[in-house]
């Protein structure tokens, strides 16, 4: 090589190093023109290309420096990243490929390509390649990161905790690492170590950084009974948010965490979703659609859920889309489930609806396909509840939106507008002015359930082989409130030797002790006659579980839903208290579906009279046992085709009206 272009290189390379990208990649260029195969002059041009992020002219930079040296398998390495950056991600993939045939088993590639793959999706090629960047080198600390990361993306607990807890040994402050430990934790149901993770991290944290772990923290301390202090973390997250969108999400979340609050009033929760759709939303001026304004047509109407799946929601909307009208609706499902499953599948192929996977499109898109689709009548599923679309509806979607299943209050959304319910769960002139939408009422029931084919059969009645009675509770624990602890003690007080079984995932014996034995000993209630079942592996395990209960005691303010169709289906009555608003009278009208509205107190101490009558009369829990599950399927809560004709008869009316209002 002639000594001034060594000269110049050595000059390009020293701009470089200093920042002074544009100088040096001029020398190169100059380089280049005197001598066009100059590797050393192409690679570097190529380097300065990528750093700047100019990576149409690096892959091309990239791509001829390979054909200069073509057993030099680093040059693949970057060709790849170049070509990664451009969404080149199969030709990326096949350069990684041809650096390893080249001999380039280093760090730098597994690592890298393992990022890649990890982008893609594909977790078990993406883990395999951080295992043998780790099998080279085990202190390669992102390797570590990377590969605790896709262990969670797979549901592979055991090896995410491995995983942190190798990188941790390496760098104890990694905030990444951290807050990955704080998640598997989470998954582990292990809350209280998850907290300590989450502090941790919020003191290595900016405070700019802190809005979306404090969200998580607030989550995490619900589900340490702590509900009162999460609302609170949420309210120091979405303070902390410097970003709208954030903001909202975040302010979303802590709505529905009011609800298993017993310290906040309906008014109150109301007036927390009215501002926050005012707050975070501006009015949308009016929109046109294109919509066929024939009110006599099959009508489009499109179920939006990210809960198509193993999911509460379905067993509520399966039997519906199983006995729509054709001649009636047009059924489309928009699925925002990230992870499909064997349920997700089978709504897809056992109905006749039309599927639209929505999971990895933004709400613009969404829009932009909810109009090619012409859907009339668009029915949100999800509420507040984890990845809504509300936003979606707030800038107004359809023509007509609908909020029904999924969540217990209205969505504070003026462009919502209705929701769907019924008389016994949002009593006429009661709960109205709680809502932003027109609630709509359904004749018997705003739900329709059907048990699973693979439910066990009802067991025995147990407290004929126990010689005790055994009340019990499935509902989520943060459901159960000090105050309905309290009651529940009362009832075991007066009903001797009487037992009690409820589900607590991860609740620890230390805490057990600390924060509910006192409860119950405050009755003189003994601590032994109360036990606590983890999270169910399964709704098989779960629903077994009612073989060892007599009578299932709902919660409150918050009721149980699917909890209360499923005891009744496994034989089991339930007894519940009558609240003021949707969230705490769901319970009433389950009851009132199925002919039991003897079993609704309307206070705590009909509530508690209530249990203790009926824990006294064994010859009704028996009749009750071995009747309960052909009296509710033969009620208007299972009888889908009698619903689905209601549902579709709301439907029609509305889109009628819209019609006469758009055809003017």
């Amino acid at each position: 090589m002639q000594p001034d272009i060594l000269c110049s290189l050595d000059q390009a390379e020293t701009l470089n190093r200093q920042g002074f990208h544009e100088e040096a990649a001029l020398i190169c260029r100059r380089i280049l023109q005197l001598d066009s195969g100059n590797l050393e002059a192409t690679f570097m041009l190529a380097t300065i290309m990528y750093a700047t992020g100019s990576w149409d002219e690096a892959a091309i930079l990239y791509r001829q420096a390979c054909n200069l040296a073509l057993e030099i398998g680093f040059l693949r390495i970057n060709l790849a990243l170049a070509l990664q950056e451009l969404g080149c991600f199969e030709e990326a993939l096949a350069a990684f490929d041809e650096a390893e045939a080249l001999g380039e088993t280093t760090v730098n590639l597994y690592y890298n390509r393992g990022v890649l793959l990890q982008r893609l999706e594909r977790m078990e090629p993406a883990r395999h390649a951080f295992e043998q960047a780790l099998a080279i080198d085990p202190q390669h600390l992102n390797s570590w990161i990377n590969l605790t990361a896709v262990c969670l993306a797979s549901d592979d607990n055991d090896g995410a905790l491995h995983s942190c807890r190798h990188g941790l040994h390496l760098d104890s402050d990694n905030v990444a690492l951290i807050g990955n430990l704080a998640i598997v934790y989470g998954k582990m149901f292990r809350f209280e170590e998850s907290l300590a993770c989450y502090q941790r991290v919020l003191e290595l944290v900016r405070p700019d950084e802190r809005a979306e772990l404090l969200g998580s923290t607030a989550n995490c301390l619900s589900e340490l009974w702590m509900v009162d202090d999460a609302i609170a973390c949420f309210d120091l997250a979405i303070a902390s948010s410097n970003h709208l969108f954030q903001k909202r999400a975040l302010a979303s979340t802590r709505l529905f965490m009011l609800h298993y609050s017993a310290n906040w009033s309906a008014a109150a929760i109301a007036a927390e979703h009215k501002n926050w759709g005012q707050q975070y939303f501006e009015p949308v001026a009016m929109k046109h659609f294109a919509n066929d304004p024939d009110p006599d047509r099959p009508i489009r109407v499109a179920y939006l859920s990210p809960d198509l799946k193993i999911h509460a929601v379905v067993f509520f909307l399966q039997p519906v889309l199983a006995a729509h009208d054709p001649a009636q609706v047009t059924v489309y499902c928009y699925s925002d489930v990230k992870k499909p499953d064997v349920v997700t599948r089978q709504l897809k192929e056992q109905h006749h609806v039309i599927w639209r996977d929505c999971s990895a499109m933004d709400d613009a898109s969404v829009q932009e396909l909810l109009l090619q689709d012409q859907i009339d009548v668009l029915v949100d599923l999800a509420g507040h509840t984890a990845l809504n679309r509300l936003p979606l509806f707030a800038g107004r979607a359809a023509p007509l939106q609908v909020s029904w299943i999924g969540y217990p209050n209205s969505t504070g959304l003026m462009e919502m507008d209705y929701r769907i319910s019924d008389a016994w769960a949002d009593p006429p002139g009661v709960t109205d002015p709680f809502h932003t939408e027109e609630l709509i009422r359904l004749p018997d029931s705003f739900l329709c359930y059907r048990p699973g084919a693979d439910f066990p059969a009802v067991g025995s009645l147990p407290c004929q082989t126990n010689g005790y009675v055994t009340f019990g509770s499935f509902s989520n624990f943060k459901k159960v409130t000090p105050d309905i602890l309290d009651l529940w003690a009362r009832i075991l007080a007066k009903v001797p030797d009487s037992h009690l079984v409820f589900r607590a995932r991860g609740l620890s014996h230390d805490r057990f002790v600390r924060d509910i034995a006192p409860l119950f000993l405050r009755h003189q209630v003994a601590p032994e006659r109360i036990s606590v079942l983890g999270h169910a592996r399964s709704v098989v395990e779960n629903l077994e579980g009612y073989h060892t209960i007599d009578i299932a005691l709902d919660t409150f303010p918050y009721h149980g839903t699917t909890t209360t169709c499923e005891a009744l289906c496994m034989g089991v009555p339930v007894v519940t208290r009558a609240g003021d608003s949707h969230v705490s009278r769901v319970g009433v009208s389950l009851l009132h579906s199925v002919g039991l509205p003897e079993l609704i107190g309307n206070s705590p101490e009909e509530y508690c009279s209530l249990a203790v009558a009926l824990a006294a009369d064994t010859v009704r829990l028996a009749a009750l046992r071995s009747s309960l599950r052909d009296r509710l399927l033969a009620s208007p809560l299972a009888d889908n085709s009698t619903f689905t004709c209601h549902l579709e008869g709301v439907y029609r009316q509305i889109w009628q009206r819209w019609c006469k209002e758009n055809s003017r």
